[in-house]
Order: structure tokens, then sequence, then C-alpha cells
């Protein structure tokens, strides 16, 4: 009877692409990550539409959930690449190390673990979804720094209602590239090379007052985007003061100490155009907090692949002192193919 009624769900939505997650969750599953498979495993296209309809879920994010703890099972099974991505971490690692770098590892948790209530009613906001804490910590023992802001998300979401993701977009809110800046923010200030490099910069950061945006995001289909409510959100520029408001401040500095490396989550809100705003992105927000220009080395699809924006000589290296990889903690599964290590210099 299931079956049959599953059918019908996916047959009645299938133009479309879009399957409600109430149509196909309606009954109570032992493990969380199993109501996330069998939703993501029943929908057609690459949006699926939650139970409160203002939400929409990217699939393949939803496909790195279903995983569950990956990091236990073979990663031939797991991984869209295969490949174990542990041992590139650990050797770029190593790599940096040796040039004086320290790594900073900040993946950005899906949307589900956040909002799960918002995929589907047989989740309650306070469910825990399964995230990779594990994985993390293997990270750690390497000698990496990682930044787990799930929690940081979680709390703010119980206590003060922030919107941390975005409901129409795959990525999470300005606000959350905030909170992101800040948190690499805390790693440079006090530092004396952080001090020397911001006493030098002749750039005057300023903050603009809140702004009200509204946005239909990445999510909504070409077919619906005109008649799709646009969402509102809060949002703050950082810059440079000028004659017409504040001024994009190019995150382009090759003698800048700080590399800030990974995909689109570095490029919202800061890039424009179908990255929805400039000036409030995380580097918009980093450099107005640390008072100078940072190197972003950013690839819209994968933040592996911008390992080729460093491949550098000796020279870009000299005074470099932290790389921070910025990427969607789904990347860990639905990678296609890691870049090799770029070639640093020895």
């Amino acid at each position: 009877m299931r079956i049959s009624s599953l059918i019908i769900s996916m047959f009645v939505h299938l133009m479309s692409g879009f399957l409600s997650a109430y149509e196909v969750i309606n009954q109570e599953v032992n493990q969380p990550h199993s109501i996330v498979a069998e939703l993501e495993g029943s929908a057609s296209g690459r949006v699926i539409v939650g139970d409160d309809s203002n939400w929409l879920f990217l699939r393949s994010e939803l496909s790195h959930v279903a995983k569950g703890q990956f990091w236990k099972k073979n990663w031939k099974d797991v991984s869209v690449s295969g490949e174990d991505p542990l041992p590139i971490f650990l050797s770029l690692n190593d790599k940096l190390k040796s040039l004086g770098v320290q790594f900073i590892y900040i993946p950005v948790p899906p949307k589900v673990c956040i909002y799960p209530d918002k995929l589907t009613k047989s989740f309650s906001a306070k469910d825990k979804i399964v995230n990779a804490v594990p994985f993390l910590d293997k990270l750690r023992m390497g000698g990496i720094k990682v930044i787990d802001i799930e929690p940081l998300l979680m709390k703010e979401r119980r206590s003060n209602g922030s919107q941390s993701y975005c409901m129409t977009d795959s990525h999470p809110s300005p606000w959350t590239c905030e909170l992101i800046a800040e948190q690499i923010a805390q790693e440079i200030r006090g530092s004396d090379w952080g001090n020397d490099f911001s006493k030098k910069s002749k750039l005057k950061f300023v903050r603009s007052e809140s702004l009200k945006l509204s946005i239909k995001g990445d999510l909504i289909p070409d077919d619906s985007r005109d008649d799709w409510k646009a969402e509102s959100l809060e949002v703050v520029r950082a810059g440079i003061r000028s004659e017409v408001g504040i001024e994009t401040v190019s995150p382009d500095d090759s003698n800048s100490p700080v590399i800030i490396l990974g995909d689109s989550h570095t490029l919202i809100f800061h890039e424009g155009g179908d990255m929805l705003m400039t000036r409030a992105g995380t580097v918009d927000h980093l450099q107005e907090k640390i008072g100078f220009k940072v190197f972003l080395a950013a690839s819209r699809g994968s933040s592996s692949q911008a390992l080729r924006q460093i491949y550098k000589g000796p020279e870009f290296w000299k005074g470099k002192r932290v790389l921070v990889w910025i990427s969607s903690v789904r990347e860990l599964t639905q990678e296609r193919r890691w870049l090799k290590l770029p070639r640093l210099p020895r």
C-alpha cells in the first residue's frame, strides 16, 4: 500500500520536478537520516520542497545527509569520487605547515541539519539529523584547525531566531556569512602579524546600516520564478566609504597573509548577479573585521578546484600565514573529483 501511494505521488509531481516531503514521509523511521534518504531517493528533480512550502532544499545536499555516518563506510560506496578526502586534506596541511601557514577548515553544514522541521513534519526543530563531527575530529587529530559552525547556528536559531539559511537558495543567509567572517577574524585579531598588516593598510573599512534585501534564490525553478514570492533578508554591507555609499574592496591582494579558498559559499552576497548581492559576503565582512585585504581563491562548482588558483611560486607564499578553506560539508561525499595537491614550493 505504501509503495503504491509513493508511486502515485511521484507520478503527480514528475512534470514539475518537485516532491512534497509530507506526501512521502508519513511514518516514523528509526534513524533520522533514513527519513532523508527515503525522501531524496523518491524525488525526481534537483530541488525538494519542504513541508513548509516556502523552504526549498537541494537534492544533492540531502543525498549527502542520507549517507548517515559516511566516515564509517566504504568510500567507494558513499562518495561520488570514490575517494576518502582525509589524506588530501592532511597532505595539504603538511605542505602548508612546512611553509609556516596555518590551515583552517570551515565546513558549512546542510540546511536540513539546522531546519529539519522545514523539510518534513516528521522532524521537530530540536531533532538532530547527522553531522560530520567524527570525521572533523580526524582532521583535528591531523593538526588542522577546524571551525564547526553548526552548534553556533543551532544555538542562534533556538535563542534568537536569526535566519541562518535562505529559504529559496542553496546558500546560507547574509547573517551566517558574517558569523563565518567573525570566526575567522578571531583567529587573526591579536596576532603580531595581523596587527602589523592592519596598521600598514591604508583602507578605512566601514559597515552599513542593516538593509532589507528581497531575493529569489537559485532553488526556484525557472518556470516558477515569476510567480514565486520573494523572501526578505536582513543584510549589512562592508567595504570603504565612497560618494555613492559603500564601495567594494576586491579580495585580490596576492601579498596578503590570508588566503580564503572555497566554493560558492565564499562568493554568495559578494560577487553579485546570481550570487544575489555585493559587499555582504564572508570576505567583505572579514576584511572589515581585520582591517586589510585578503586573497580569495574561489570556484563555484567545487572548492577543490579552487586549489588551481594557488598554484603559485615561492614569491606568492612569502609572508603567508593562514589558509582558510570554506565549503559545503556535502563536498565530502558529493565531490566528483578531488584535485590533487597544488605544486607548493618546498
